[in-house]
């Protein structure tokens, strides 16, 4: 007999009698056994669903991922092969340093806080009905589950909290910079939005000095970043700094990233100093990153290549997630799904 949890809404539930549509955001506990997965957690899919983002958070040591999900329609998207998840996932994370999930469904492995955002190309669909949905780790413990389901409304706002983590760089908000954002973004229909530029001094941040393979860590810098930001509505943080490790430009905290303020991994970071185009394009790369996109093509340690999820894009050429500002009809799509867009 298998063990489930039924995931608790966030929304009241009506005093007519009348349970009403299902929330659009739940959360629930649950723990991953040494089985290296949880017990299975069920929810309920709303009609007219724009996207699924799961966040899953545990102990910032523990490399996290999605053992099982299913839609409406009871299928399983994650396919795991057979055998404990964990060694599997301790050596796409840790030896080869791409954090690729195993399995049919496309995954980003992380520390301490996952993300994953369905769709994430134009042949998949939100099917309504009951969603079920196990976690993976390497690590028995546990978790805490929150999903966000977006009415598909046409939303296509993206707000952006910049902050200027130094005593001496420019105001890099002007007409040249939002002008080109703006036009990045509009080939997905997403209109951007800055809300200012706060700027911090006295921190310790200025120079981001380390940088961590596949992505960043809950200990690192650019995660305690995170703890500068004063926002409290739902725009994106973006941090600009004096400084990043040799070669890095920009970080995003997550491939996706939590679309829920207050992670660790609740923003993303650019080096300032270049001219305004330039800081533009990084800015949109690296925004690109946490709300649905992938690099175009990672190489793992093992020299192998890794390629994003989606079948219009191709080393080479133009593109957001190369070194251009092009994006494909499926990174359109990706980026139109995000649970941070509004009206």
């Amino acid at each position: 007999m298998r063990s489930l949890i039924v995931l608790i809404g966030l929304v009241a539930c009506s005093d007519s009698g009348d349970d009403g549509p299902p929330p659009r955001e739940v959360t629930a506990d649950a723990t991953v056994t040494a089985s290296g997965l949880s017990e299975e957690v069920t929810f309920r899919i709303p009609d007219n669903t724009r996207s699924i983002t799961i966040v899953v958070e545990g102990a910032p040591d523990a490399l996290l991922a999605l053992g099982s999900f299913e839609l409406g329609d009871g299928e399983d998207l994650v396919q795991l092969p057979m055998g404990e998840p964990g060694a599997a996932m301790q050596t796409s994370y840790q030896q080869e340093q791409i954090g690729q999930m195993p399995g049919a469904l496309f995954q980003s492995i992380r520390l301490g806080t996952y993300t994953h955002l369905y769709p994430y190309r134009p042949d998949q669909h939100v099917i309504a009905g009951t969603g079920r949905m196990r976690v993976a780790s390497n690590r028995p413990g546990p978790v805490s589950i929150t999903i966000v389901m977006p009415e598909d409304n046409g939303a296509n706002v993206l707000a952006l909290d910049m902050y200027l983590v130094s005593d001496t760089l420019a105001d890099p908000n002007e007409p040249t910079f939002k002008g080109e954002l703006d036009r990045v973004f509009a080939q997905a229909g997403i209109t951007v939005t800055v809300n200012g530029v706060q700027r911090l001094t006295g921190t310790a941040f200025e120079r981001i000095t380390d940088f961590n393979e596949p992505q960043e860590t809950p200990a690192s810098q650019s995660a305690m970043v995170t703890a500068l930001a004063t926002g409290t509505g739902d725009a994106l943080d973006v941090f600009v700094v004096e400084g990043l490790p040799t070669g890095v430009a920009g970080l995003s905290l997550g491939t996706p990233g939590p679309p829920i303020r207050g992670s660790y991994y609740y923003g993303v970071i650019v080096r300032g100093g270049f001219p305004a185009p330039e800081m533009a394009r990084v800015t949109a790369h690296e925004v690109a990153h946490f709300v649905a996109l992938q690099h175009v093509q990672n190489r793992g340690v093992s020299g192998m290549t890794y390629p994003d999820p989606l079948d219009d894009t191709m080393p080479g050429v133009d593109n957001l997630m190369s070194n251009g500002t092009v994006l494909t009809p499926g990174q359109r799509f990706a980026l139109s799904r995000s649970a941070l867009l509004r009206l």
